[in-house]
């Protein structure tokens, strides 16, 4: 990219309402998404922030009763930038996630790289260590997975690089789609299947293993959906619940039948294990 000048839009908003938002947020021509602990901040490049984009965003954070401040950015490289700030993620011994400018990681048992482009799913966020941290614990070897919520695509690979198979994985935004494909060649990988679409736009199989770093809402929403994707005895690790909310997922997934199997929680953040009996 140019070294054009952009506008830093940061948003006091967090929690559930964050997604809804970077959702919302994303029909405008915006550069990309970074996730701060207590804001979030959109990039565009000068030349188009319009005053009908500026209206807009005017307008969307009044809806979300969300308030902002804005910062001119004057000459500088996107890339660039990014990469200053992109940080190696390690799990333990388990995995190491990287951009492909680092070094790779010599410790680790799965060594992954990825070109966010600001999707989800970094690794940085407490929600998708939380996963890859369970992952390790889980056998993974010729089960059927189904990546709820995609994002990057990192834990597909992952459930790929542990073997399993067949994997689908879905996300609603269609630029999360085109990264996770662009993910997978970068680590070598196939054998899953992504779709852009909510659940409905995959096909109804069911799976050994469901993998939900997503929010509270469409988790809430998507619990019975699930269980019905999901083989006896199949495990689902949901994610992207703040601590608050923990009774009310747990009562829901107790109503659709589900059964608790364990709770983790990283930076207020929680892992819920539930699986299907």
């Amino acid at each position: 990219m140019d070294k054009h000048s952009y506008w830093a839009y940061s948003f006091a908003v967090v929690g559930d309402e964050r997604e809804e938002f970077i959702g919302v947020l994303d029909d405008l021509p915006m550069l990309g998404f970074e996730e701060k602990t207590k804001h979030l901040i959109a990039y565009i490049d000068v030349e188009d922030l319009t005053e009908e984009v500026i209206s807009s965003i005017a307008i969307l954070s009044d809806i979300h009763n969300c308030t902002y401040e804005r910062e001119f950015v004057p000459g500088q490289n996107w890339n660039e930038q990014w990469e200053a700030s992109f940080k190696p993620v390690q799990v333990g011994d388990f995995v190491g996630i990287r951009a492909e400018f680092h070094a790779p990681f010599v410790e680790v048992a799965h060594d992954l790289i990825i070109h966010p482009r600001m999707a989800f799913g970094t690794g940085h966020h407490a929600t998708t260590y939380l996963v890859m941290e369970r992952m390790q614990e889980l056998d993974f070897n010729n089960k059927s997975v189904f990546d709820y919520g995609c994002g990057t695509g990192i834990l597909a690979i992952l459930a790929r690089k542990l073997g399993a198979q067949p994997i689908t994985a879905v996300d609603i935004e269609e630029a999360a789609t085109e990264n996770t494909l662009v993910n997978m060649a970068a680590n070598d990988v196939d054998g899953v299947e992504v779709f852009t679409g909510d659940i409905s736009a995959v096909p109804a199989t069911k799976n050994n293993v469901i993998l939900a770093n997503i929010n509270r809402n469409v988790i809430l929403s998507s619990l019975d959906a699930l269980y019905a994707r999901t083989v006896e005895g199949g495990d689902l690790l949901v994610s992207g619940i703040l601590q608050q909310d923990q009774t009310l997922v747990d009562q829901k997934a107790a109503e659709e039948g589900w059964q608790k199997v364990l709770t983790r929680e990283r930076d207020g953040w929680l892992l819920l294990h539930y699986r299907r009996d």
